[in-house]
C-alpha cells in the first residue's frame, strides 16, 4: 500500500494566558477557566471594568461593589459563572491610587484548591426577587440562583 501525502504536522500547544485563566465554551455559554493550579485564598485575578455610579444600573453581567456603585466587568471575569459549590469568591479592597484617592477594587480568590482545567466559579447569592433556575449540576444544587438565605422564599413562591 502506498504511502499517504498528508504530512505529519506538530501541533504546538495553545498559547498561554498572562493571567493564568481563559475562556472556554460551557453548558451554559462562556465560562473562564484556570490554566495553572491556584491554592486556597490565592488571588486569581483582578476584575478591570468600567465603574457605574447609578444605583438602578442593571445588567447581565454588572457585579455590586458594595455600595451604590457597579462594575461592569471586561472579559474575562465577565464570563466567570455561578456554582451552588464554587471554587472562587468576589472579594473588594479599598486601596489608595497615585494620588492617594481610595479606589474600589474587585478580584476573584479562590475559596478551595483549583487544578489547571478547572472552571472557576462563585455564588451569584441573588435575591429572592431576581432568582432564576440553576443549571449548575453541583452535587449540592439548591435549584435556584438565589442568597441560601432566601431559597425557603423562592421554594414558596414568595419573592417579593
Amino acid at each position: 500500500m502506498p504511502k499517504s501525502s498528508v504530512k505529519q504536522r506538530k501541533r504546538s500547544a495553545p498559547a498561554r494566558s498572562k493571567t493564568g485563566v481563559r475562556i472556554a465554551r460551557t453548558k451554559v455559554g462562556r465560562g473562564v477557566f484556570a490554566e495553572r493550579w491556584f491554592d486556597e485564598s490565592e488571588v486569581v485575578g483582578e476584575i478591570d471594568g468600567e465603574i457605574i455610579d447609578d444605583v438602578s444600573y442593571s445588567s447581565d453581567y454588572c457585579m455590586d461593589l458594595g455600595d451604590d456603585r457597579s462594575l461592569e466587568p471586561a472579559a474575562p471575569f465577565r464570563f466567570i459563572n455561578h456554582s451552588c459549590q464554587p471554587n472562587c469568591e468576589l472579594c473588594w479592597f479599598d486601596v489608595k491610587d497615585k494620588r492617594g484617592k481610595l479606589q474600589r477594587r474587585m478580584y476573584v480568590m479562590a475559596t478551595r484548591r483549583i487544578a489547571d482545567g478547572d472552571e472557576l466559579t462563585i455564588d451569584y447569592a441573588w435575591p429572592a426577587e431576581m432568582a432564576i433556575p440553576c443549571r449548575c449540576g453541583s452535587s449540592a444544587c439548591r435549584q435556584w440562583i438565589v442568597k441560601r438565605s432566601d431559597l425557603k422564599r423562592v421554594v414558596a413562591g414568595t419573592r417579593r
